[in-house]
């Protein structure tokens, strides 16, 4: 993907040593048959960076599958894409990159997939350049972000030889932007589920919680006969992939859930090459293919009435009752001894 100036881009790919990419796919039924791509140059979005001290002149790629084109990006700096080369759709695991939950959320939240002007603002960058240029510059701002993770590439600061330094920078901010802030998230899949398929609760209480598990974006939820509640019981009508939600009912019966994700082939799933040589692999960075659907209910009872409790009746208070006095008990009085008589004595004889 990268080469010296004033060759023709396809040579340029052809000859590189790193590079980014634009795919497309096609999915049929949510069981169907990986999707298959053949890899392109995009013309008109060259440009010239400083990446891994050096200065790289590249292209945006493209996947072309079903004539429908969707944005890629290279998650393989170090080998050359193969251009007319077909691609298919695989798995994490299989592609062997580091860091892929962190490049999903740089590419949830660049470009393509982020609104143009919240980036920017979220990058700290105003300008006035026009929209088909600056959509090459968000591009390769997503690009050197996905580099950043999963080869480990940094981009260089502004010098000669590079591209206009006012275009640069808004490479630079909206990448530091997405390096920053990245955290993990989990891998998209082709097909939609959710788990359970069926709970039971009662009324007033919430069944759940329910996971789903599907293609990157947004999941619409759509319950009969009750309501889609968050954690904090707050109705919701989108989720994402991993996302969870409860459901709940005024009364007791089932409530039904259907889940729909319009892209089966979402950004966030690896295309590697199918031929017997080494070549780049990629990332998808939009998202096509077939409607995919999931259902689930949730079954609800009445809750046991609550046995009445009988109400003791009060028992009157007795009335006071005025104390008696200690009665006191009376002191003897000690006998009074009487003195002794004294006794006739006769006179002595005379």
């Amino acid at each position: 993907m990268f080469g010296q100036r004033g060759r023709r881009w396809a040579r340029v790919a052809l000859a590189a040593v790193a590079g980014g990419a634009l795919a497309f796919g096609v999915a049929g039924a949510a069981a169907a048959a990986p999707a298959t791509g053949v890899a392109k140059v995009v013309d008109g979005t060259e440009v010239t960076l400083k990446l891994d001290g050096k200065q790289r002149t590249t292209s945006a790629l493209a996947l072309k599958i079903d004539g429908k084109l969707v944005p890629t990006f290279c998650i393989d700096y170090h080998t050359g894409v193969k251009l007319d080369g077909k691609y298919q759709e695989g798995t994490w695991d299989a592609s062997q990159v580091k860091n892929l939950g962190k490049v999903q959320w740089v590419l949830t939240h660049g470009y393509p997939n982020a609104d143009s002007k919240a980036l920017l603002a979220a990058a700290g960058v105003s300008t006035k350049i026009g929209q088909k240029r600056l959509d090459t510059l968000l591009y390769f701002g997503t690009q050197t972000a996905v580099w950043h993770f999963s080869d480990g590439i940094e981009l260089g600061n502004w010098e000669k030889g590079l591209l206009a330094r006012d275009q640069y920078e808004v490479i630079t901010k909206v990448r530091d932007y997405l390096v920053k802030n990245a955290t993990d998230q989990p891998e998209p899949r082709a097909e939609l589920s959710v788990d359970p398929a069926n709970a039971t609760a009662t009324v007033g209480a919430k069944a759940g919680p329910f996971t789903v598990k599907g293609p990157a974006g947004a999941i619409t939820v759509a319950a009969t006969g009750g309501t889609a509640v968050d954690a904090e019981g707050k109705p919701v009508t989108t989720t994402t992939n991993g996302g969870q939600f409860w459901l709940t009912a005024e009364g007791a019966g089932a409530v039904n859930v259907t889940l729909t994700a319009q892209d089966s082939v979402s950004f966030g799933r690896v295309f590697l090459f199918t031929g017997t040589k080494k070549a780049q692999k990629l990332i998808l960075g939009g998202s096509t293919g077939a409607t995919v659907t999931a259902k689930a209910a949730a079954s609800f009872t009445a809750g046991a009435s609550p046995t009445p409790t009988a109400v003791a009746t009060p028992t009157a208070s007795p009335s006071p009752t005025t104390p008696e006095p200690p009665r006191r008990t009376p002191r003897r009085r000690p006998a009074r001894r009487r003195p002794p008589r004294r006794r006739a004595v006769a006179a002595p004889c005379r």
